[in-house]
């Protein structure tokens, strides 16, 4: 495996302080029913076998709350793109090594404007994908901690989250950087002009007794919208679908708009698993140190440059 694969994967994990107990998310998972440690921090969700089969209640009406998992072997980590659209060549994936300035070839090509393929020619990700980089030649704006941004919160590093239901309001927490959203449930309109936000503005509302759709925008177009550097304008509008299939199961759907960069819209979701977790469950701590990050790139990704790229 190459120095480039090999920084590019682990670039942005080794700029992150972590309390000692994430160190047991790679370690063997406990069973269905066994979830979480004996003093009730730092919970670990179980794997994804501990899902399968398992019996569950009809959905309750109108309700998302609880602590939410998504199954790193169902694809939440994401990190050659959008799931349903990675950066990597056709037929199996192909593309790790990066080298290309653009997208083609790609299983499941996106459809730019000019302007779009002019925004993403302009990024440089860490990749694994087709257009990767050194680390150290990245401008990722995550890797200089800058806060991760909606709709990248869901695109890439998909993990445990919370959803805190009121009668007004859905609270999403994230646990990735530290991420909280408001969805306003109280039938007021998106603004018209509003000032761009990292997390946007986002209203929701029930379609059905089990389906929650929440749009969003007023995006700060700084923020990338998944790890291959997918760009996007003040424009961009994202919708949710937060579908509630029984008790202990949710699937999510998120659909990007934004006609300045793409021509036609696109899902980086399509009906995503998420698996309740038992009450009690305490979510971790996973934040970016900025000095983490610094020494990182000081002692190891620019230590596997070629002395002409040196910083």
């Amino acid at each position: 495996m190459s120095k480039r694969l090999v920084v590019s994967v682990v670039a942005l994990l080794a700029g992150l302080t972590l309390s000692s107990v994430l160190g047991a998310q790679t370690a063997p998972s406990k069973a269905a029913g066994e979830e979480g440690n004996p003093d009730k921090w730092n919970s670990i969700p179980p794997i994804k076998p501990a899902y399968a089969g398992k019996k569950s209640a009809p959905a309750p009406r109108r309700d998302l709350s609880g602590v939410w998992d998504a199954a790193e072997a169902d694809g939440g980590r994401q990190p050659s793109g959008a799931l349903e659209h990675p950066a990597l060549m056709a037929p199996r994936g192909q593309g790790v090594e990066g080298g290309q300035p653009d997208e083609k070839g790609i299983m499941r090509p996106l459809h730019y404007t000019p302007l779009g393929l002019e925004a993403l020619k302009a990024n440089k990700p860490s990749g694994p994908g087709v257009r990767q980089v050194p680390a150290a030649l990245s401008n990722d704006p995550m890797d200089q901690c800058d806060p991760i941004g909606f709709p990248r919160t869901e695109l890439y590093e998909l993990r445990t989250f919370e959803l805190v239901q009121t009668a007004n309001q859905v609270i999403y927490l994230n646990e990735y950087f530290g991420n909280f959203r408001v969805i306003w449930a109280d039938g007021r309109d998106l603004p018209k002009n509003p000032e761009p936000r990292w997390n946007g503005y986002s209203v929701g509302k029930w379609v059905d007794d089990y389906t929650f759709v929440v749009e969003t925008v007023g995006l700060n177009p700084r923020s990338w919208l998944d790890h291959a550097g997918r760009p996007h304008s003040e424009d961009l509008r994202v919708e949710e679908r937060f579908h509630r299939v029984d008790r202990d199961n949710m699937e999510l759907t998120v659909t990007v708009y934004d006609p300045k960069i793409y021509t036609e819209s696109w899902q980086g979701l399509n009906k995503f698993p998420l698996h309740l977790q038992p009450p009690g469950f305490d979510m971790p701590e996973f934040l970016c140190s900025p000095i983490d990050m610094a020494e990182y790139n000081r002692q190891v990704g620019n230590a596997v440059l070629p002395p002409s790229e040196k910083k």
